[in-house]
């Protein structure tokens, strides 16, 4: 099992680029974030806000991110296990448009 500091590390390289990653990398990094989330009380203050930084790159990237699982529908497949809808990240295609511009 990794530790914070490398699922950390793996979700800001995941969330820097996520051009070319496909639909097995991306469920992938949303997984490790639902893990991130599990150890959230972990988290040091400089990794507190380097997974602020990267939950916004996610953000600013989330039609690249659903893009890279094909599309709309099959990106919403991935959510087979139910998130919480707390777990903002596994519903990226609910994000407002207006709220990047």
């Amino acid at each position: 099992m990794k530790n914070i500091e490398e699922l950390i590390q793996a979700y800001e390289i995941d969330t820097n680029g996520p051009a070319g990653m496909g639909r097995f990398e991306v469920l992938n990094m949303l997984t490790n974030r639902d893990v991130i989330e599990e150890r959230k009380g972990q988290l040091t203050t400089s990794q507190a806000a380097r997974l602020l930084f990267a939950d916004e790159k996610l953000m600013s990237h989330h039609t690249q991110v659903i893009d890279e699982c094909g599309d709309q529908t099959e990106f919403v497949r991935l959510r087979q296990h139910d998130p919480s809808p707390s777990a903002w990240w596994w519903f990226l295609e609910q994000m407002p448009v207006e709220q990047f511009s």
